[in-house]
């Protein structure tokens, strides 16, 4: 009957130990639960102060070379030529489409008896029209594929650098540099294009 009793106390004592170390072991993780959250809020505080400086600083660099290399494209004749280059292709395009809108009004006037100006009016809406459209939808697309390969801050200091370096060189670029900063952002686009749905896709 003692032994008996002597168990029953012993399981007594053994189960109110198993419950204190329970206890202990809740509290405990209660207390590392606590403070991981208050170091994950310090890194968190911490990293959004780094991230404030270093915008700043890149704001600073970003306008500093920003002033540069437009003193400088001013002053180089090849930059300024280049650039004339690419201003008149784009008007004689539209030349060319205001000389074919001519034509076509012309011609449908002299077919219809229509009076050419009303031709010319109908013609240009609906070439203008449909230019609209294109330009319209290829911006959407365009945006579309911006945001997803080029919405982030590498992005745009590579186009920044792109820029400064094709006028601080621009007398040792073999095409015009207009066309050479469009091709390179058409290739950049492409590779983190590549990149992400190959990323996506493995």
């Amino acid at each position: 009957m003692n032994a008996e009793k002597h168990a029953n106390i012993a399981i007594l004592q053994a189960n109110s130990e198993k419950e204190k170390a329970e206890k202990k072991k809740s509290e405990y993780d209660n207390l590392i639960a606590s403070e991981k959250k208050i170091i994950d809020r310090k890194a968190e505080k911490l990293n959004d102060q780094f991230r404030i400086k270093w915008q700043w600083v890149m704001l600073i660099l970003i306008v500093y070379s920003g002033l540069a290399t437009l003193f400088t494209a001013g002053k180089s004749e090849r930059v300024i030529l280049d650039c004339t280059d690419a201003f008149n292709a784009v008007r004689n395009v539209i030349m060319i489409i205001f000389s074919w809108i001519n034509n076509i009004s012309e011609k449908l006037a002299d077919f219809t008896g229509i009076p050419n100006v009303i031709v010319l009016i109908i013609v240009a809406v609906v070439v203008f029209g449909i230019i609209g459209l294109v330009v319209f939808f290829g911006c959407k697309v365009i945006l579309k594929l911006y945001r997803y390969c080029c919405y982030d801050e590498i992005s745009l200091l590579v186009a920044l650098m792109s820029i400064v370096i094709l006028v601080w060189f621009a007398e040792f670029m073999p095409l015009n540099i207009v066309l050479m900063l469009i091709l390179s952002h058409i290739v950049y686009i492409g590779v983190l294009w590549y990149i992400k749905s190959y990323k996506e896709n493995h």
